[in-house]
């Protein structure tokens, strides 16, 4: 997509956001943060020496308020010294080098109405009760090409949409039309140290020719007909609080074909070609948090009707050596579900602890053509401890993976030197299962990396 586009639609966005805030405003607030971190793969990984992230990021935010009205501004500049950034063809404009970066994350305006609202443009709304996990969390696609140093929260990208709610006392009603489709943020750029686990560059021994671009995908249309379309009604009580959801779009992961490419010897082949389309598919999902003095249980689940799943790329290769029609996805019913806890013990202790469950409603038959399990669980500990009258913190957040026992692990140790200049030191930790199993996190073993931190807020 053409890069001149891309910033006309940033400052399309910035004009519609401030169309709303003339002179006569009550009202114009500004704040921000700097941050810079640099992150270092650790000496037993490949990456041993190799700097994992580093950059710099500026970001600002605008709010503008005029009587029953508000107009917000998000966006960011980033400078990556590893050049690891990507662009999802709508969110930023990237340097052909993946070293600058101009995001606008979110950019709308908002009307309260007082029993109704209304709001129009980029925005993020967070679904589900789940604490780092997706569930029923998937109005918002992610940001894909970030893992290391990353916050779950902060990867969601923002959705171009209009949002009516209708609010009464106890409860609130959320419907949302999504025009145009947002894909997920891939790491397409080379200077990514995700780059190689989502797309290898060989197959035994074999060369994989990826997509290097997001415009390289098979992109929905940009017609009525390609529209999204959600709806959510929350209720709030004292005893407990729960919602329900509904979503009809596209997944925001490509399901990628491997197209064989025979060679002039006979049973040989010379290279695989990399494609891939965005499927539509259904949810339908609902949560509830049920306070009990210092613990919250909580509890979220999601069902997806004949979702499509991805095939292995094994599985469409030799189909193909066998002239069989081969396919990049087949559709099962899947449902995930998630019950977790989160106490305050007291003293500076919080603790969060979730069991996550996904399964396909696959054949027997079918479990060897799929790229996933057709069940997978794991569980999450969090646990945090502030200290030196809140000046410090440190945290612990874990993901065991219940198949294979490959693990997850993010260390943290941040010190506030003032109420806006903060600096952590953050490590993470990826381990295969016993028996050298990949499982859910085994393939992220060379990503162990130290990272130091510094973010200042104004």
């Amino acid at each position: 997509m053409n890069k001149t586009l891309h910033l006309w639609n940033i400052l399309l966005y910035l004009i519609l956001a401030f169309s709303l805030t003339p002179l006569s405003a009550q009202e114009i607030q500004f704040s921000g943060n700097l941050s810079a971190q640099a992150g270092c793969a650790l000496p037993y990984t490949e990456n041993r020496g190799s700097f994992l992230t580093g950059n710099t990021i500026f970001e600002g935010t605008i709010k503008s308020y005029l009587g029953n009205s508000m107009a917000y501004v998000n966006g960011s500049f980033i400078y990556d010294a590893i050049g690891s950034l990507s662009t999802n063809g709508t969110e930023a404009l990237v340097s052909d080098g993946g070293n600058f970066a101009l995001k606008l994350k979110e950019a709308y305006i908002d009307y309260n109405g007082g029993w109704w609202a209304l709001r129009a443009g980029r925005q993020i709304s967070g679904w589900g009760k789940a604490d780092g996990l997706q569930v029923a969390d998937i109005l918002c696609p992610q940001d894909a090409s970030v893992l290391i140093a990353a916050d779950y929260k902060e990867s969601r990208i923002g959705i171009d949409a209009l949002r009516l709610s209708i609010i009464g006392n106890f409860i609130q009603f959320d419907s949302y039309w999504i025009p145009f489709f947002t894909p997920s943020t891939l790491p397409l750029s080379e200077g990514n140290p995700l780059n190689q686990i989502f797309f290898p560059t060989e197959y035994e021994e074999i060369t994989v020719i990826n997509p290097q671009d997001i415009d390289e995908f098979d992109l929905p249309e940009k017609s009525i007909v390609s529209s999204e379309a959600a709806a959510r009604f929350s209720a709030y009580f004292s005893t407990f609080d729960f919602s329900l959801y509904a979503f009809y779009g596209w997944d925001d992961i490509p399901f990628v074909s491997y197209t064989a490419i025979k060679d002039t010897t006979p049973g040989k082949l010379k290279e695989i070609q990399v494609s891939g389309k965005y499927e539509r598919f259904f949810m339908v999902g609902a949560d509830a948090a049920i306070p009990a003095g210092p613990v919250v249980f909580r509890l979220e689940s999601a069902f997806f009707p004949l979702r499509y799943q991805q095939t292995s790329a094994e599985y469409q290769i030799n189909c193909q050596l066998d002239r069989i029609q081969s396919e990049n996805a087949k559709r099962y019913n899947q449902l995930t579900a998630l019950t977790g806890l989160d106490w305050d013990a007291g003293n500076g202790w919080t603790l969060t602890a979730q069991y996550w469950a996904d399964a396909v409603f696959a054949d027997e038959t079918d479990i060897s053509e799929l790229e996933r399990d057709i069940f997978q669980h794991q569980a999450t500990l969090s646990v945090e401890k502030t200290l030196l009258n809140e000046t410090l913190s440190l945290s612990l957040e874990g993901c065991l993976d219940l198949i294979y026992f490959s693990s997850a692990t993010e260390l943290t140790a941040s010190y506030s030197l003032s109420d806006s200049i903060k600096l952590s030191l953050i490590g993470n930790f990826f381990f295969e299962g016993p028996g050298g199993k990949q499982g859910m996190y085994g393939n992220y073993f060379d990503l162990n990396c130290l990272t130091l931190k510094a973010k200042v807020s104004f």
